[in-house]
């Protein structure tokens, strides 16, 4: 555990590091409900922990070197693992049950933009803070915890405003209330002010912000994926972006939300239907428009099996590397194949998504 005053000498300043992409839009309305499947690219190594252990990813873009972009995947049961894009593990941090990550480029610390990581801990029902070290491929845990005054801290996802300002949203297991803290860096510390409260309704784990149009998607498990403002001015008011048991086939629960950003405000949302083993996508655009569900399948050529009741998941729409040009998406996978494997993160090549969905380039 480090002060952050501590970290100056290895926070390696990365430029350059935003993702960028915007390069498929739907040929016509989406696809209905109708199937379609992808296979993954690579695997991780399985986690540590037995059982349901393996939960949710985050995804770091190396700007100056695609092909380092890093993978951060939690072990509820253990804590912290980073992995490179081949699914190698590169680090293990047991620092507590850890839920659900999420990191923000671009954080000032002391002068220096850093990379600042964020998990949920329902160990200590704390938020921990960490520091990625790029260069060494580390990451470095902050002393500073974000109290949450929660029973179960469970889902998080962070905000970076259009202002520069960052923030971190965290779930209470069971009870779908959500709290929104703003963090700055204060002489060597980073202090997270509580700005924001509002209720889901059930329990809701997954979620994330849209930095550039400043939107916060939430997926209340068993009802619905809402749409909320992300600002902390932003109250309760919401949209519903699709309901379970609807005509778009999302059901029982959905769980993990990410966000493949495109040119101009389009782009894609995908989430987690893990109770139909698959993946719902909409258009990031007003209206949230249905794209269509794809499934990660076996692939016996490459040996990696196919995907299900994933929990967590990320995307990135930057090329990291000549296996991912369009861009990378990382999926828990809840049952590691052959039966008897400890869970592991799937890596898909959102190239391969676009074509299951029938994406066409954009101008």
């Amino acid at each position: 555990m480090f002060h952050c005053a501590a970290l100056l000498a290895i926070i390696v300043v990365v430029a350059g590091c935003a993702e960028v992409g915007g390069k498929w839009t739907p040929v016509s309305g989406g696809s209905g409900s109708a199937l379609n499947t992808v296979v993954a690219t690579a695997e991780t190594v399985p986690v540590a922990s037995q059982g349901d252990a393996a939960d949710d990813p985050a995804i770091w873009v190396d700007g100056r070197n695609p092909s380092r972009s890093l993978i951060i995947g939690t072990d509820k049961r253990l804590g912290l693992n980073l992995y490179d894009l081949e699914g190698r593990l590169l680090q293990s941090l047991a620092d507590g049950q850890l839920n659900n990550v999420d990191l923000r480029d671009g954080f000032i610390l002391e002068g220096q933009r850093a990379v600042l990581v964020a998990a949920t801990n329902r160990s200590d029902r704390t938020i921990l803070l960490y520091v990625l070290d790029p260069l060494a491929q580390r990451l470095i845990r902050i002393e500073d915890a974000i109290v949450t005054g929660f029973d179960e801290p469970y889902g998080l996802c962070m905000y970076a405003s259009p202002a520069g300002e960052h923030f971190v949203f965290a779930s209470d297991a069971g009870s779908g209330r959500f709290r929104q803290w703003r963090l700055r860096a204060v002489g060597g510390r980073i202090i997270a002010e509580r700005v924001r409260e509002f209720i889901v309704g059930t329990q809701a784990e997954g979620c994330v912000a849209d930095d550039e149009l400043e939107q916060l998607y939430v997926a209340e498990e068993d009802r619905a994926l809402w749409k909320y403002s992300a600002a902390p001015a932003g109250g309760r008011r919401r949209i519903a972006v699709d309901r379970v048991n609807g005509s778009n086939g999302l059901v029982a629960d959905i769980e993990g939300v990410a966000l493949w950003r495109g040119r101009n405000g389009r782009g894609y949302i995908v989430v987690s239907n893990q109770g139909a083993n698959n993946y719902a996508v909409y258009r990031r655009e007003d209206g949230n428009a249905f794209v269509g569900l794809f499934e990660v399948a076996t692939d016996a050529a490459r040996g990696i099996d196919g995907t299900s009741e994933t929990d967590g998941l990320d995307v990135t729409s930057a090329a990291v590397g000549p296996a991912y040009p369009d861009g990378l998406l990382v999926v828990q996978d809840g049952r590691n194949e052959p039966a008897g494997q400890r869970q592991n993160f799937k890596l898909v090549s959102w190239r391969a998504v676009a074509a299951a969905l029938r994406l066409a380039a954009q101008d």
